[in-house]
């Protein structure tokens, strides 16, 4: 392990500490900083990509330092988010999940320099999006393998290999949300296109974008049915869940085409169509 891992370790333990120890008693020696007075200053702090379940937290600090995040629904917080290890940097960027809907979070920054001293924001917040694209529909997901569904064509899956590799087009069928399909860079040209065991009358359709963090995260994407209807777009407020869209087709191919994306190796893991026939 290198010197500068283990640097970073021993501070983001540091910082854990002091956190811990800051809330205990105040008889403690520990003394934690306002954010503002960080040397040398921080700037461009902002919420980013607030979707319905998840929410970014970026700023710029003017030298290393490295950070979490406490955030929760009330001053309370409860959960606590880390900062990739990479070890002290000026630049941050933190994601929070498993967020719900519609809902207002607090969220505070605790950030600790190379002099180890510790630096703590006010409580901030953020609401998340509502969120009416999440619940499960009614019906059979007839766009499944077990329910006789099959990949007719991909744009390409990632390394160049078929669709039961393990990045194939089958992963997106195959109703496991620990698999996923990617494509080999293919960015806003990738596509998919599945047939289901007959034609079937559709009212629902689910697409769970795949992501990589900073690239190969889908933000909208169009349908196209037996060669000919086109539906869409359809927006992806997020990669941290299914999202559902309400349609009314008859369909027995239907070919999933990316619209736009953060580019990279696009991909999807899980895609359904729900039917109420039997």
């Amino acid at each position: 392990m290198s010197k500068r891992t283990l640097s970073a370790l021993f501070i983001l333990l540091l910082m854990v500490l002091s956190v811990s120890l800051s809330s205990c008693s105040t008889s403690n020696k520990v003394t934690i900083q306002p954010l503002k007075n960080i040397a040398q200053g921080l700037e461009a702090l902002h919420v980013q990509d607030i979707g319905t379940h998840s929410a970014k937290i970026i700023f710029e600090a003017n030298s290393p330092i490295v950070c979490n995040i406490a955030y929760g629904i009330d001053k309370n917080y409860g959960r606590l988010a880390l900062m990739a290890m990479a070890g002290p940097t000026t630049d941050h960027e933190v994601q929070l999940l498993g967020l719900e809907p519609n809902t207002t979070y607090h969220f505070r920054i605790t950030a600790t320099d190379l002099a180890s001293k510790v630096y703590q924001s006010d409580d901030l917040t953020f609401a998340t999006i509502q969120g009416d694209t999440k619940a499960k529909p009614a019906g059979r997901n007839v766009a499944a393998i077990s329910e006789g569904a099959r990949i007719v064509g991909v744009s390409s899956n990632w390394g160049n290999g078929n669709l039961d590799s393990s990045f194939g087009g089958n992963k997106a069928i195959d109703g496991n949300p620990s698999t996923e399909w990617s494509s080999n860079g293919d960015g806003n040209s990738a596509w998919i296109e599945i047939e289901l065991s007959q034609s079937f009358d559709l009212n629902t359709i689910g697409f769970w974008t795949r992501t990589m963090g900073n690239s190969a995260q889908i933000s909208n994407f169009n349908v196209v049915v037996d060669d000919s209807q086109h539906l869409g777009p359809f927006n992806l407020p997020d990669a941290s869940t299914i999202y559902y869209f309400q349609i009314e087709v008859r369909a027995k191919r239907l070919r999933f085409e990316i619209e736009s994306s953060s580019g990279g190796n696009t991909g999807a893991i899980e895609i359904e169509a729900y039917s109420v026939q039997r």
